[in-house]
């Protein structure tokens, strides 16, 4: 979903047709996408593993993981620009292929730097609601009772 953005604007830009090529464009940009997304979940479950709380985990991943992320669709995307704009006399066949992993990586890039880690702290938080919701009730509910007791005593 981070990059098919990417994708349809820079079919619009390049004012490419989306075909079959594309489709195949994106289905690699696809494996790339999710590859920097599980460098970052991965290294915040490793730190988390470690002792480390959440948001710390989140912080020192995002320090930490953002040159290998930063680096692999640079390099990705520099190397396929001149096959996106048809330069040097490549092939024009595979220009939709690079179209899609250029421009899809470009967008999904700067949306795994910030939405994985906003995403994985959102989810943690759905997925530990109930131990805290229960926690909250259980402590208010003795509250309720002392103050309930005092009351009728009065």
């Amino acid at each position: 979903p981070f990059s098919f953005i990417g994708v349809v604007l820079g079919f619009y830009i390049m004012n490419e047709p989306l075909g079959l090529m594309a489709v195949i464009g994106t289905i690699g940009l696809t494996g790339i996408v999710v590859n920097d997304s599980l460098i970052l979940v991965d290294f915040i479950d490793k730190g988390r593993e470690t002792g480390l709380s959440r948001q710390e985990a989140i912080l020192r991943a995002g320090r930490l993981r953002l040159r290998p992320v930063i680096l692999t669709s640079v390099t990705t995307i520099f190397g396929l620009l001149p096959l996106a704009f048809g330069l040097f006399g490549l092939s024009s066949f595979l220009t939709p292929v690079a179209v899609a992993i250029v421009w899809g990586l470009t967008f999904a890039t700067a949306l795994t730097l910030l939405l994985v880690p906003s995403i994985y702290a959102i989810i943690d938080d759905v997925v530990n609601m109930p131990g805290r919701v229960r926690a909250w009730w259980s402590g208010r509910g003795d509250r309720d009772g002392d103050e309930a007791g005092e009351a009728t005593q009065q």
